[in-house]
């Protein structure tokens, strides 16, 4: 092990905003490792195959190789089989070694992969799954050092024509960030095809401790989202939460959607001053309720979805809506319970649509990242700067699409 690079990686040396997301992160862990009960394998963990399915289905869509392609379903499903036949093996208490991601290299589906990997690209593999640190850390080390494995393997094939840069869709580096992941007590990485550009733009990083970072970053997020779909998805097989966490996240989703409504109403009549100068008959209305009043109750429920967690029972909305004479936008900003019954954990997510004379279209298109997760511990204080920006990019965003649609 090199001694050096251990020590820069540890979790100490890591910049501070870091290492307060990943402390965020294990806060996060610490409610879904109580509520999973340690179940293990695909089977004894509720959504754990829907999330693997849902990252093979990704893989292929930044492949493109989405659904309409002839195939796909059958390409989709031993995709999903081999991702499973990998959790279903996974082991904690020894340590990997070459010949185990070798072979499981081998069983992964990767039409591009020309070369397989040599023993020595196989120990090279042990050694960054070896590395003591953050698990969060050492699957983006791990991952990173994958793709530059593949790279070298395909360098060595001269028949290979020159590579280009290093794709998002590669199965192996995802399969083996994600295995190192379950042996520390993870759930699976999940990539979303919208975060193809924020992945290129990490890969592209040209020094290797801010790829590195970068790449931290991103795994963290993606973890967040896995943990929320797998939260919402066994609190009937467990049990359920104290009534002081209950009401503790019921007190906080009232203060977030009182945050959540005053920043809604400031920037729609911002946004209402400069629209009347260009339409005096446009209108901007904001307005709030809760799911039993919802203005698109299915809105709320696929706002969840595309976050890969199932809605709870409470869910607040604050409705920004702007009417011109050609087109109606309609965004919706929600305060969601996770999973059913409810586990503690809220989540700020959203929807918009626009309407005109002859179609409805959605103008956000969120990855499953584009959400933020309290917890039960949490205080408005301490997430209010994070839940407000979160509030001004989306209404920015849809305003922005709104602008660009012709009436």
């Amino acid at each position: 092990m090199d001694a050096v690079m251990e020590r820069d990686l540890a979790p100490e040396r890591l910049p501070a905003p870091v290492r307060h997301r990943l402390d965020r992160l294990d806060r996060l862990r610490d409610i879904w490792v109580e509520r999973r009960c340690n179940r293990v394998g695909v089977r004894g963990v509720p959504g754990r195959r829907a999330l693997l399915r849902a990252h093979a289905r990704e893989l292929l869509t930044l492949a493109g190789q989405g659904t309409t392609i002839p195939g796909a379903r059958e390409r989709e499903r031993r995709d999903e089989d081999a991702l499973v036949r990998m959790v279903d093996d996974c082991h904690t208490g020894c340590r990997l070694s070459g010949s185990e991601l070798t072979d499981l290299a081998r069983t992964l589906p990767d039409p591009t992969a020309t070369t397989p990997l040599s023993d020595p690209d196989g120990q090279r593999l042990a050694d960054a799954a070896a590395v003591r640190t953050h698990p969060i850390v050492r699957a983006a080390h791990l991952y990173l050092t994958c793709q530059e494995t593949l790279e070298r393997a395909a360098a060595r094939e001269p028949a290979t024509p020159p590579l280009s840069p290093p794709s998002p869709h590669r199965p192996l580096p995802w399969a083996v960030a994600t295995l190192t992941l379950l042996r520390s007590t993870y759930p699976p990485l999940v990539m979303d095809h919208r975060l193809a550009d924020a992945y290129r733009a990490a890969i592209a990083r040209a020094d290797a401790r801010e790829r590195l970072l970068a790449f931290v970053e991103l795994l963290t997020d993606l973890q967040e989202a896995a943990m929320r779909g797998e939260l919402s998805r066994g609190g009937d097989l467990e049990h359920p939460v104290p009534v002081a966490v209950a009401h503790s996240a019921g007190s906080l989703s009232a203060a977030l959607h009182r945050c959540v409504l005053e920043r809604a109403r400031t920037r729609g009549a911002s946004f209402a001053l400069v629209l009347h100068e260009l339409d005096p008959d446009a209108r901007v209305e904001v307005t709030a309720g809760d799911i039993g009043t919802a203005p698109e109750r299915g809105r709320c429920e696929a706002a969840a979805a595309r976050a890969l967690f199932r809605r709870g029972p409470g869910c607040r909305w604050t409705s920004l809506e702007v009417t011109t004479a050609e087109t109606t936008l309609r965004l919706l900003l929600l305060v969601q319970d996770v999973g059913t019954p409810p586990t503690g954990v809220l989540a700020v997510t959203a929807d918009a649509w626009l309407t005109t004379a002859d179609r409805s279209m959605d103008v956000l298109d969120p990855a499953c990242t584009d959400c933020v997760t309290l917890l039960p511990t949490d205080s408005l204080g301490d997430r209010r700067a994070e839940v407000t920006a979160f509030v001004d990019d989306t209404i920015a965003r849809a305003i922005g699409r709104l602008t660009r649609t012709p009436g």
